[in-house]
């Protein structure tokens, strides 16, 4: 009989590490891209009773792999119960509930290679794309909090096409040959991330919070406090010091000041309203006629 491979941890781990977890306060982070979703990942988990990781992807990539995956194995017993049709009662399909239990047991699992030590309080997870099923995360983690960044979606235009141009190459540039050409999409979707957080706000109250970057890069101090107090976790000047020392652009950046740009870096300058000088004025209606509504219920103005 062969023996079953080494392994630092089997499923009796984990199943342990689920249970020590599973009392927490879960967390998840969204928002559009390049919104500071990534800096507030870091600064989360520079705070001691908070462990934050990103990126999972299990509410959109994974979810659908299971459930396809899922109805593959039902559609294959339900073939094999009529081919052996003997007169009892059939095998059951894997229904959904099975799917959703599989999917909530898996984030768990994964939650708890970081977040099982007693000493955490929250542990959490940044996907910012989660933003765009966040009825699917409330309903497999009712228990849930949301934290949703907002960032100007004017900077997110000019962030997102920096990146772009960086990541993504010929494809991109055949696709958006000009920052004109990418604006009224980029605005599509900067509002499609937001208009979800603002619904499930209204849900569901206190379970999410939206901050903004602006407001993060002014006054640090102030949001963080008021985040942990949300999370219930020591807020405590010492603690919030850390975090912003941590996370600082200069130590983010490899020693840039903020405003010092290097289009070769995720983090690239470190400030807000690029917009100002980075689109024109034609670029900046075309903007606002896809996405002004929004905005300015998110409290930007036009100028």
């Amino acid at each position: 009989m062969s023996k079953a491979p080494q392994r630092d941890r089997t499923w009796r781990d984990v199943e342990s590490a689920i249970e020590q977890t599973q009392g927490k306060t879960i967390l998840f982070v969204t928002g559009a891209v390049k919104s500071g979703t990534t800096w507030t990942q870091l600064w989360l988990d520079a705070h001691p009773q908070v462990a934050c990781r990103g990126e999972g992807y299990f509410f959109d990539k994974f979810a659908g792999s299971l459930q396809m995956v899922c109805n593959q194995a039902s559609q294959y017993i339900d073939a094999q119960n009529q081919l052996k049709n003997i007169g009892h009662t059939p095998f059951p399909p894997i229904g959904l509930p099975v799917v959703e239990h599989l999917l909530r047991q898996t984030v768990l699992g994964c939650l708890s290679v970081y977040g099982a030590d007693p000493s955490i309080k929250v542990v959490a997870e940044k996907t910012p794309s989660y933003v765009l099923t966040l009825d699917v995360v409330k309903m497999i983690f009712p228990e849930a909090k949301i934290l949703h960044l907002v960032r100007d979606g004017r900077d997110v235009v000019i962030s997102t096409w920096n990146h772009n141009t960086r990541t993504a190459g010929q494809a991109f540039q055949q696709l958006y040959p000009t920052l004109g050409t990418f604006v009224a999409d980029m605005a599509r979707i900067w509002t499609e991330h937001q208009q979800p957080a603002l619904d499930a706000r209204e849900q569901h109250g206190d379970e999410v919070k939206l901050i903004r970057y602006e407001d993060l890069v002014a006054r640090p101090k102030d949001v963080m406090a008021d985040v942990f107090a949300w999370l219930d976790v020591d807020q405590g000047d010492d603690v919030i010091q850390t975090c912003i020392e941590v996370t600082e652009f200069e130590k983010l950046s490899g020693g840039r000041k903020p405003g010092e740009e290097d289009k070769t870096s995720f983090f690239r300058t470190g400030l807000p309203e690029q917009w100002r000088e980075g689109m024109t004025a034609e670029q900046q209606a075309q903007f606002w006629d896809v996405a002004g509504t929004l905005m300015e219920r998110l409290g930007y103005g036009r100028t």
